[in-house]
C-alpha cells in the first residue's frame, strides 16, 4: 500500500514523531529529573560536614527562605542536629576515600582523585535539575571541572565560595609555585573560576586578587564575610556551675581555679603545614619557665587543642615529653554541639592560622568572637579586616610575643577588661545579617 513511500521520508517521518518525546521526556529526564516546584541548591562540600561551619550556615540560610537544600559531603563528625532535623535539608553522604600511606603521593593522589570522580558524578546525576550548585574551594580538584561541566549541561548557576586556593595550600606542601602539580591546580582554579555566575569571598583582599589575577570581573564578585552562627554566643549563666557539664568537668585539674584568675585557652586546628602548633606550645613552656624562675604568682593556665589532623600525634608527643607544672594541655575533639559550649568556658581563643595565601580568613577567630572571647592570633596583613590590636585581641609574630601576651592577659586586669569589652562588641556581629546583604548584592535576594 505504502510501496511508493521512499526510504528517507519514513526516517524523516519517524524523527519528527520523535521529537515530542525526545523533548518533553528524554531530555527533561537527562537533564533535570525531578526538578523541584521550589528553589533547589546543591551545597557541596569535599569535606567534613560536621567541621564545615560556613557552608552549614549557608545551608540555614537558604533553608529559611523555603529553598530545598540539597547539603552534599562527608561524615566523620555528626552534623549540626538543627541541620538533620531541618525538613528543607536533605544530607548526602559522599563516600570517602582511605589513603594508601604505603604508596607514593603521586599515586595516591591520583587514585584518590579518580575515586572522587567516580562519587561526585554520581551524586550530581541524581541531583540534576537544581537551580544552583555552590561549592566550597578549596579543594578544587576535582570538583570545580565537574560543576562547571554539570552547569553547562543543566543551566544551573554555578556559585564558588572561595575560602583559600587550593594551589596555594598544595605550594605550601611541595615548595614551590613551579611544581607541576601546583601549576596544574593554579591552572584549573584560574579557568574554571571564570565559568562562575557569582564568587563569594571572605575577604576583600581576595576579591581584589580574584579581579586582579584571575581577570573575573567585580560585579561577579561579593565580599561575605564569615560571622558566628546563633549557637556561638556568650555565657549567660554561671560560669563554675558551667564547668560541671559531663563532656568538660574530668578534664578541669582539682587545683585549677577560675575564680582566683587562673585562665582558660582554647585553640582549634587541623593539625596541618599552615598552623604551626610549637608556636604555642612554645610559648606556654616559656611561660611555664616563668614561673618556675620568675613569677611564682602567675596564674595557672588550662589549654585546650581541638580537633585532629595528620600532624595530631607529633604534638601529643611533644607535649607529653616536657614536664609541666603550671600549665595543662589537653587534646580534645569535641562534637559540633559540645564546642561551641567548650568556648563559652574559655578566657581567650588562640589563633595559629599563617594562611597559605595571606589572603584568607579563620573561620574559628569569628566562633570565638561570637562567644565574646578576645582572640591571641597570629599575624599577617588581611588580619586587620577581623583582629584590631588591643581592642579585641593580640597579635603575634612568634613564640615570644605570644609569650609577652600570655603575660599580659595573665597579669594586668585592664588588659583583659578592654579586650573583652571589643570581643562582646563583635559577638553583636551575626551571620544572617552579613548573608543576607551579600546575597541582595548577588541579586539572589530582592
Amino acid at each position: 500500500m505504502f510501496e511508493w513511500v521512499p526510504g528517507w521520508l519514513w526516517w524523516f517521518l519517524g524523527l519528527y514523531a520523535s521529537i515530542p518525546l525526545v523533548c518533553y521526556i528524554v531530555v527533561p529526564y537527562i537533564f533535570y529529573a525531578d526538578k523541584s516546584t521550589k528553589k533547589r541548591i546543591i551545597i557541596y562540600v569535599l569535606g567534613d560536614l560536621g567541621h564545615s561551619p560556613r557552608m552549614c550556615y549557608h545551608a540555614r540560610s537558604f533553608s529559611k527562605l523555603g529553598w530545598q537544600v540539597e547539603l552534599c559531603g562527608y561524615i566523620e563528625e555528626k552534623p549540626p542536629v538543627d541541620i538533620i532535623e531541618d525538613p528543607n535539608i536533605t544530607i548526602h553522604e559522599l563516600p570517602q576515600w582511605h589513603c594508601d600511606k604505603k604508596q607514593a603521593f603521586l599515586v595516591e593522589a591520583i587514585r584518590k582523585v579518580l575515586f572522587q570522580i567516580g562519587g561526585i558524578v554520581k551524586s550530581l546525576w541524581i541531583l540534576r535539575g537544581s537551580d544552583y550548585i555552590l561549592l566550597q574551594n578549596p579543594p578544587s580538584i576535582p570538583i570545580l571541572p565537574l560543576a562547571v561541566i554539570f552547569k553547562i549541561l543543566t543551566r544551573s548557576k554555578l556559585i564558588i565560595d572561595w575560602h583559600n586556593f587550593g594551589y596555594s595550600i598544595l605550594q605550601l606542601k611541595v615548595g614551590s609555585f613551579w611544581h607541576p602539580l601546583v601549576l596544574i591546580s593554579f591552572l584549573i582554579e584560574y579557568f574554571f573560576a571564570k565559568f562562575a555566575n557569582i564568587n563569594l569571598t571572605v575577604t576583600k583582599a581576595m576579591k581584589d586578587y580574584l579581579t586582579n589575577t584571575f581577570g573575573i570581573s567585580a560585579k561577579k564578585i561579593v565580599v561575605l564575610h564569615d560571622r558566628p552562627a546563633t549557637q556561638f554566643k556568650p555565657l549567660v549563666k554561671g560560669r563554675i556551675e558551667a564547668l560541671q557539664q559531663d563532656f568538660i568537668k574530668s578534664l578541669i585539674p582539682s587545683d585549677f581555679d577560675v575564680s582566683k584568675g587562673d585562665k582558660i585557652l582554647v585553640t582549634s586546628t587541623s593539625f596541618t603545614p599552615d598552623e604551626d602548633l610549637s608556636l604555642l606550645i612554645g610559648a606556654l613552656k616559656i611561660y611555664e619557665n616563668s614561673y618556675k624562675k620568675f613569677d611564682n604568682g602567675l596564674p595557672r593556665i588550662l589549654c585546650f587543642i581541638t580537633g585532629k589532623g595528620p600532624l595530631k600525634q607529633t604534638y601529643v608527643d611533644k607535649v607529653n615529653e616536657e614536664e609541666w607544672d603550671r600549665v595543662k594541655i589537653e587534646f580534645v575533639w569535641l562534637s559540633a554541639d559540645d564546642y561551641p559550649k567548650l568556648l563559652q568556658l574559655c578566657d581567650y581563643g588562640v589563633s595559629l592560622h599563617m594562611s597559605s595565601s595571606g589572603l584568607d580568613l579563620p573561620m574559628k577567630i569569628l566562633d570565638m568572637f561570637g562567644s565574646g572571647l578576645p582572640v591571641i592570633a597570629f599575624n599577617y596583613p588581611v588580619l586587620d579586616e577581623l583582629v584590631q590590636h588591643n581592642v579585641n585581641g593580640l597579635k603575634f609574630l612568634d613564640r615570644r610575643e605570644l609569650h609577652e601576651a600570655l603575660i599580659f592577659i595573665a597579669k594586668d586586669k585592664n588588659v583583659g577588661d578592654t579586650l573583652k569589652q571589643g570581643a562582646m562588641l563583635e559577638s553583636e556581629n551575626r551571620w544572617e545579617q552579613s548573608w543576607e546583604q551579600a546575597m541582595q548584592e548577588a541579586k539572589l535576594l530582592h
